[in-house]
């Protein structure tokens, strides 16, 4: 059965993989994905590319900071300076530009079809609302970091040597700064004393590491505009704000701004009062989310791990879209919970209440990018901010419902 099983996951993966391939080489992904075109060239791979280009360009003397001419766009460097340590970049180009990210992209879609464990074949199609969505491939495509962080996450919820986690932890965590809520993988530990202790030797060695690094982490700051997403790809709680406050409907000089609360009213507040009518009690009551930081497993690890950095980066930064990934890494504990307890229940309605959030905001996308009902783009935007509001805030309960367990039993 289990070979039976990586079989069909290994077709699968080719499956995928192959649509993938014909998606990007035949770009049929854009502009639905914006491409990076520079004097008529589609750079693949661009996010990857910035750092590596920084790397060159830091070879040279220039403080890539400041200014880095390497890259085709000019793009800053707003990564941590660990990044900037790559050895051998030009001499082994073709590796570090081409092959490199086809391996991590090929791990990452391996991984993630691994996640499933459906019944049957027809059932494996519920991965397409996943994986051929705009925020996982624009991930793939732009061979973005936050997919080696995923991989780092998913390989740190596996391992329970404390040794190999302190040096993953510190070294996501000089990548990029949100990757410093990984600590939270200490919470599983058995007790107070032991959380406590690697929390605080693992977040000191990291804070003194940004404290000689302050000058360069001042200059990703001040380039901060560069990496803040606008209008539909944006994934963040000060984005849905700013699009609230900002948008104007007016509509043959009429001020029709009340569609946007019907909006907001019928996609968050109405689908959010139904839910926590029906549901809530179960979120409270259930003792397997009770029992989510107890329960020391892969499947618990990486649940908490994934939502501490989406809830941390919804409402602390202004994110693109393929922040989104870090929604697959809820998926091994929901269908695990969803196969213990019987078919209509909770965890039936989260998995596909997450499905339904990728599948119809990539429809959004589509619309928006493509510019199918440009006169309606404005809400189209609303919407979806609206619908990513309505995932955040059943997820943020489920964290409050099991981390009250948590501090029952070693705090209280």
């Amino acid at each position: 059965m289990i070979i039976k099983k990586k079989l069909i996951n290994l077709i699968f993966f080719f499956l995928i993989t192959l649509i993938i391939y014909f998606l990007i080489t035949k770009q049929v992904i854009y502009p639905t994905i914006i491409p990076m075109v520079k004097n008529g060239v589609l750079n693949l791979f661009a996010d990857w590319n910035v750092i590596l280009n920084a790397n060159l360009c830091l070879e040279k003397g220039f403080d890539v900071y400041i200014n880095n001419p390497c890259d085709p766009w000019g793009r800053k460097h707003v990564y941590g300076q660990i990044l900037l340590n790559i050895p051998f970049v030009e001499t082994f180009s073709k590796f570090y530009f081409v092959i490199f990210p086809i391996l991590i992209n090929l791990l990452f879609i391996y991984i993630v079809i691994n996640f499933f464990e459906f019944k049957n074949l027809v059932e494996y199609f519920v991965i397409f609302l996943f994986i051929i969505s705009p925020s996982v491939i624009l991930a793939i495509e732009r061979a973005n970091i936050d997919i080696i962080i995923f991989l780092l996450t998913i390989y740190i919820s596996y391992n329970k040597k404390i040794f190999l986690n302190y040096l993953f932890i510190i070294f996501a965590a000089l990548s990029k700064f949100y990757p410093i809520t990984l600590v939270s993988i200490f919470l599983f530990e058995k007790n107070l004393k032991k959380i406590s202790l690697n929390l605080l030797f693992v977040i000191t060695i990291i804070l003194i590491i940004y404290f000689f690094q302050l000058e360069e982490i001042n200059k990703i700051f001040s380039n901060s505009k560069q990496f803040k997403a606008t209008r539909i790809y944006n994934f963040s709680f000060d984005g849905f704000l700013f699009y609230i406050m900002n948008l104007k409907v007016i509509i043959n000089k009429q001020d029709y701004n009340w569609v946007k609360y019907l909006i907001i009213f019928i996609f968050f507040i109405l689908p959010l009062i139904i839910t926590l009518k029906q549901r809530l009690r179960f979120i409270l009551e259930n003792k397997n989310i009770q029992g989510l930081y107890l329960e020391n497993i892969y499947e618990n690890r990486l649940y908490i791990l994934s939502t501490i950095i989406i809830l941390t980066c919804y409402f602390s930064f202004s994110n693109f879209i393929y922040r989104e990934i870090f929604f697959l890494g809820l998926i091994p504990w929901i269908l695990k919970q969803k196969k213990i307890i019987s078919e209509e229940n909770f965890f039936n309605f989260y998995f596909y209440a997450l499905c339904a959030k990728f599948f119809i905001t990539s429809v959004l996308i589509y619309l928006s990018l493509n510019e199918i009902l440009p006169q309606y783009d404005p809400l189209i935007t609303l919407i979806k901010h609206c619908l990513d509001l309505y995932l955040i805030t059943i997820v943020l309960i489920i964290f409050f419902s099991s981390f009250k367990s948590f501090f029952k039993h070693y705090v209280l």
